[in-house]
């Protein structure tokens, strides 16, 4: 990362990663193939079991809201802590084989049906007012990695006050509205 960070992709050599990681060139060569293979290497890390440690969160959990904050909370926390890797596969995503766009498109996919399900689970509840429930867990994975992109917002806001604005939004979305009744 310090390297790309440094150079740019584009400008990377082989040589000077096998240098800066301390490794012979071969060795570097039996882990990567080509310099997209190490981006894919950082794509794949930053999604690593994500969807298992959100079910796993969110099913010990009582009730939708807290089952969506836990779940929502372990994807915001990999976000705000590898926004440098996601900044990366941001700005290098033409890098990236067909392949492994698809099957990174296809890993959001499924983190932003996993976010609709508990979303759809709370409004047939009556726990949650209607809400495009697409449409916010997409926008919820936006919220997540906005620090990736837009990281000099958050300067000299802590982690947990941002996570806090960030679920108010949320649950704004989200409250039953309150019926206002006239005498």
């Amino acid at each position: 990362m310090q390297l790309v960070r440094e150079r740019g992709f584009d400008t990377l050599s082989v040589n000077e990663l096998a240098e800066r990681a301390s490794m012979s060139i071969g060795g570097l060569y039996r882990y990567i193939k080509t310099k997209n293979d190490l981006l894919e290497i950082v794509c794949d890390e930053i999604n690593i079991d994500l969807c298992d440690r959100m079910a796993e969160a969110a099913a010990s959990a009582k009730g939708i809201t807290a089952k969506l904050n836990v779940a929502y909370r372990i994807y915001w926390d990999m976000c705000w802590d590898s926004a440098e890797p996601i900044l990366v596969a941001y700005r290098e995503w033409q890098s990236l084989s067909e392949s492994a766009r698809e099957r990174y498109i296809n890993q959001e996919k499924e983190l932003a049906e996993f976010l609709s399900d508990l979303i759809r689970a709370g409004v047939a509840g009556d726990e949650f007012r209607p809400v495009d429930e697409r449409l916010l867990a997409s926008e919820m994975i936006m919220l997540a990695q906005m620090r990736a992109v837009k990281g000099w917002i958050f300067k000299g806001w802590s982690k947990e006050a941002v996570f806090d604005e960030h679920w108010e939004l949320i649950l704004g979305r989200l409250r039953k509205l309150r019926s206002s009744s006239r005498k």
